[in-house]
């Protein structure tokens, strides 16, 4: 009861329930699931550019990208779309996300009127945004080597190798306002793509030149301006967990740029 002898409101009331049943999905998300979470490693082995400026040195590049398996634990995370368990997974993910998100978009839009240029207010929201996501819904990720990454304050061009949904929200942990190269598609989808737009980050229509090349300019000049990106130079992801062959794209935005690249693993 507060000072005037009442019992709490029935608004406090269902906000409580709320979130007990928004945590209760977490849990029961992580027992179904079985999904003890992804790890992020922060890769950086010098103080050197890491940009592939030949053919060899591209090859170095991308084998230190590559996310060795974890001793004794198979691959996890995309190959559990089909099952039931990835299903159900997927589901209380996508609502969690959808919920918070909707929550957060007034928050996000008075930060893009109060940093209309780089929008780095908004970049920092959708960061919390994805890791109140992965608290609500039973996602432990663990970040390795965040001490190695270059200064906060320096842009950096991140590319990563691209496993699941998961992938975005996880790299929230790097508590970096950060923009995204993502395809035109998402644009479209509900909340998500209005966090896109408030956040300006980056959307290419695949196949269309102009558009790969509205894309580039515009990354560069955000580099340039002191804003860091990541992109998934993979252009897609895979069930096995495979590292496909790298796109060129990211490593020419970066060195168009002057800046760095680093290659965290997921």
């Amino acid at each position: 009861p507060g000072s005037s002898g009442r019992g709490p409101s029935p608004g406090s009331a269902r906000r409580r329930r709320g979130m007990v049943a928004l945590r209760l999905t977490g849990m029961v998300c992580a027992m179904v699931a079985g999904y003890g979470g992804p790890t992020l490693h922060a890769l950086h082995a010098h103080r050197s550019p890491l940009l592939p400026h030949s053919r060899a040195s591209a090859a170095r590049v991308t084998s230190s990208a590559a996310a060795a398996p974890m001793p004794g634990r198979g691959p996890r995370g995309i190959e559990r779309i089909g099952s039931a368990k990835g299903n159900l997974f997927s589901a209380i993910f996508m609502l969690n996300c959808l919920v918070w998100g909707a929550l957060l978009l007034p928050a996000m839009f008075v930060a893009s009127k109060m940093d209309a240029q780089h929008r780095t207010l908004v970049s920092r929201v959708g960061n919390f945004w994805g890791r109140l996501v992965l608290r609500v819904s039973g996602v432990r990720a663990t970040v390795i080597d965040a001490h190695l990454l270059p200064p906060a304050g320096e842009p950096i061009m991140f590319v990563a190798n691209h496993c699941s949904y998961l992938d975005i929200p996880v790299t929230g942990l790097l508590y970096r306002p950060l923009k995204y190269i993502s395809k035109s598609e998402v644009l479209k989808l509900p909340v998500i793509g209005a966090k896109l737009a408030l956040a300006k980050d980056l959307c290419v229509t695949r196949g269309d030149r102009r558009s790969e090349a509205r894309v580039f300019i515009d990354a560069v000049k955000m580099l340039k301006q002191g804003d860091s990106i990541l992109a998934f130079p993979e252009g897609t992801t895979t069930i096995d967990g495979t590292l496909l062959p790298f796109k060129r794209g990211p490593f020419k935005m970066a060195i168009s740029a002057g800046g760095r690249g680093v290659p965290p693993t997921i």
